[in-house]
């Protein structure tokens, strides 16, 4: 026969502490009720009708109360954040120079903006002939500077750099000449496949706003390509670097480091999100929830057809910090471009 040790502590307020050899439990109640938790980790709950000796008791362990794991853990996913970063130093002497004139010209411009608002303020508050004269000398200081003081990017070809570069530029208008074209932030790898249209890869691509001009303190002699990316942020290519602009302020990359390359991806569309541009081709269908082996989840009442496209992908880097991801709804001129590329 084992020895047994119990004692019992009161607090107060119904409130009880048990100590047995088991360990340590408490309990709570009030005339009628009480709450119990044992030191093996249990819970009882006690309801009685006081001077009946009716009593009823409930009990339950609190590890069979929690929500059991599943055994099939969703497969782990990462993520692949595509986002450039804004320059502030540059190593090459001509590129320096060049940063530094587009920053005193921006400067400039801003400058004499403000100083004429507040002399336009300062007239309209003391009406002071002399605040006049200083609003009219700083706005027009700032039409000098916006308009005609630009740092201007001239290029003087040969016959046979000329058309190399014509052919550059030519390739880059038609791959982008298509329907719909895409800005990607995010991919997302190793997505589960069940319940995502069996894609692999998931993004939430932005559509492009359309071929921006350069920034008012900039002017070149020769077409460039441009694309905005969103409304704060756009690149503009010319022929020995690309501009990238973001909230106002100017990155700059030489374009023999950059890289680029393009290739043909199958994007999964489901056309109740997002339109279908129409020239990109539909080379197959899946289902929106799909089991193992691609056919439809019917544990889902809403789960119909998406359309598998083929598009064409631009990636562009720099191991200055150059990185975007462009997605384009017509995958035609993919060969044709990087085949200007490697020349």
């Amino acid at each position: 026969m084992g020895f047994r040790y119990r004692k019992s502590i009161r607090l107060g307020g119904g409130f009880r502490i048990n100590i047995s050899g088991s360990g340590v439990g408490y309990s709570w109640g009030v005339p009628g009720y009480r709450i119990t938790k044992t030191a093996n980790g249990k819970i009882r709950q006690t309801a009685s009708i006081p001077g009946t000796g009716i009593s009823y008791v409930s009990e339950e362990s609190i590890r069979s109360a929690e929500t059991p794991r599943s055994s099939t853990q969703p497969p782990a996913f990462e993520t692949e954040v595509i986002q450039s970063t804004d320059r502030s130093s540059y190593k090459d002497a001509d590129f320096a120079a060049l940063m530094t004139q587009i920053h005193l010209v921006h400067f400039l411009n801003k400058a004499f903006f403000i100083i004429g608002v507040i002399g336009l303020l300062a007239f309209i508050v003391l009406h002071t002939p002399q605040r006049l004269l200083l609003t009219i000398l700083s706005f027009a200081a700032f039409l000098l500077v916006h308009y005609k003081a630009k740092v201007n990017l001239e290029y003087d070809f040969s016959d046979e750099q000329r058309a190399a570069y014509e052919d550059w530029y030519h390739a880059w208008r038609e791959l982008f000449a298509c329907d719909a074209a895409w800005y990607v932030t995010e991919i997302e790898k190793g997505h589960n496949t069940k319940t995502n249209a069996g894609a692999s890869e998931a993004t939430l691509p932005k559509k492009l706003l359309g071929m921006p001009k350069l920034p008012y303190y900039l002017s070149t002699n020769v077409p460039y390509f441009s694309a905005a990316l969103s409304k704060k942020e756009s690149f503009y290519i010319l022929p020995d670097k690309i501009f990238y602009l973001h909230d106002g302020k100017l990155s700059a990359y030489d374009a023999d480091e950059v890289n680029y390359r393009a290739d043909i991806i199958h994007p999964i569309i489901d056309s109740t999100g997002m339109e279908i541009p129409a020239d990109a081709k539909v080379v197959g269908k899946t289902w929106l929830k799909v089991n193992a082996d691609g056919s439809r989840d019917k544990r889902y009442k809403n789960n119909h057809q998406c359309s598998i496209c083929e598009c064409g992908r631009l990636r562009i880097s720099s191991p200055a910090g150059l990185n975007l991801c462009l997605m384009l709804s017509n995958s035609e001129h993919i060969d044709d471009f990087n085949s200007i590329i490697a020349k």
